[in-house]
């Protein structure tokens, strides 16, 4: 099998002492190609970094993730400022979008709000595709992305119900959401039924790498080489062999980013 890890982030320093064997070990396991999401204008030096260091197997994604709307203007516009300078280099913008999980404060869901409106309408610019995070955050996502229409959207992590997905789906956009780890532990009835139900051409694998490790290594540093393990959760819903559902859902992941590995 050949894999896409749409959305990951091997920069973080938990991988900072054994990279080098996760990418020999990811490989070994069939996959092909990283896609790295920043959070911060931090990360993107890092992930522009990897990408010098293995241009097939990175691939940068860069944005500013909604806990970090509430810096300052002048840190957010030398961010997209640097996007812009760096588009060849960078195939979507993410992972942006809202996060309500913690924040009860209105001001501060305003900010976000704009921040992600500012990001979509850069990448819309920059004729990028887009990675979505939205947290406790689905309706105020689904209205910002309607009114926005940029063309193609992933949702990452996805966690909404499959009533939200049918709405996305009528939208006048390519929509897909990102399947990880979660699908594979025994409390996710709700993805289950999203992922059982959802055509496939609209499923994208990804880890969220160090985090939200599949069974049975729930708990552990996930990094992207336990992909087999989803795509064998996702095509035991779908009722697909293994290998073929594998090859849906690499070229899912190369139309997404419009790019062909």
């Amino acid at each position: 099998m050949k894999i896409i890890d749409t959305h990951c982030h091997l920069y973080d320093e938990r991988f900072a002492d054994d990279l080098s064997e996760v990418i020999e070990k990811c490989k070994r396991n069939g996959i092909v190609c990283c896609y790295e999401n920043s959070d911060s204008f931090e990360a993107f030096e890092k992930i522009l970094e990897h990408r010098k260091r293995d241009p097939v197997f990175f691939r940068p994604v860069l944005g500013i993730h909604p806990e970090f709307a509430k810096k300052s203007d002048a840190y957010l516009e030398e961010a997209y400022a640097f996007i812009r300078q760096h588009r060849s280099e960078i195939a979507a913008i993410g992972e942006i979008g809202l996060d309500y999980h913690y924040e009860k404060d209105e001001r501060t869901k305003e900010r976000q709000k704009k921040v992600f409106v500012d990001q979509i309408r850069l990448a819309k610019d920059l004729e990028l595709p887009i990675v979505i995070h939205s947290r406790d955050a689905d309706l105020d996502t689904y209205s910002i992305v309607a009114a926005e229409k940029p063309k193609r959207i992933d949702l990452h992590c996805y966690s909404g119900s499959w009533e939200m997905a049918k709405r996305y789906l009528d939208l006048p956009i390519e929509f897909y959401i990102g399947v990880g780890g979660v699908l594979t532990f025994k409390n996710s009835r709700v993805l289950k039924e999203v992922v059982s139900n959802l055509p496939i051409e609209h499923i994208l694998t990804e880890t969220d790498s160090p985090y939200l490790a599949p069974t049975p290594h729930r708990g552990e540093r996930n990094d992207p080489s336990y992909l087999p393990l989803v795509i064998e959760a996702i095509a035991s819903l779908k009722g697909l062999e293994t290998t073929s559902c594998a090859e849906k859902l690499y070229e899912n992941a190369e139309r997404f980013y419009g790019t062909h590995i």
